[in-house]
């Protein structure tokens, strides 16, 4: 089915269309809703959890270097790792969304799926698949905190999706 036939009920679109700008908005919202979640983990960490704001970088971090990455100075490759491992994933997701939810989604819809995406990755990766690799997150981070840092992340998403669309997409 080509573009010309396709309707806004029709979900083939998601097999059947790339639209790079649209793809690169969503790769740039998830980039930026990582940052905004990471940074607020970071304050959470520094005033209320670890009293220390580098620890969600090192967190994450410590898929690649174990524990010990807990252990080292701020930015460290644990650290610095955790950083990369986290955007990446963001921007996976954002690209990941890009292909299944359409350009012309309606604002508040895509404010509203954004929020339920981050819950949903919340719910399979930090629940069902962190366990298995990365055991010091899942132990340290409480179930509550890691909720409202994806909830953050989804939400922060769909605003900046939005953002990005009208920015690229619709000119």
């Amino acid at each position: 089915m080509n573009e010309n036939t396709q309707t806004r009920n029709d979900v083939s679109y998601i097999w059947t269309r790339f639209n790079p700008k649209w793809a690169l908005s969503g790769v740039l919202a998830g980039i930026g809703a990582g940052l905004i979640a990471i940074a607020v983990g970071a304050f959470l960490s520094m005033h209320y959890m670890f009293r220390e704001a580098a620890y969600p970088f090192k967190l994450i971090g410590a898929v690649w270097f174990g524990p010990s990455a807990l252990n080292a100075a701020t930015f460290t490759p644990g650290g610095l790792a955790g950083l990369a491992t986290h955007l990446s994933l963001s921007a996976f997701f954002g690209f990941v969304f890009s292909q299944f939810v359409p350009e012309w989604t309606k604002k508040r819809i895509l404010i509203i799926m954004g929020g339920l995406g981050g819950l949903a990755v919340w719910l399979f990766w930090s629940t069902m698949f962190l366990p298995s690799f990365n055991e010091t997150m899942a132990d340290l981070l409480p179930k509550p905190v890691s909720i409202l840092l994806h909830l953050t992340f989804g939400l922060s998403f769909g605003v900046l999706i939005v953002a990005f669309r009208k920015a690229l997409v619709k000119k």
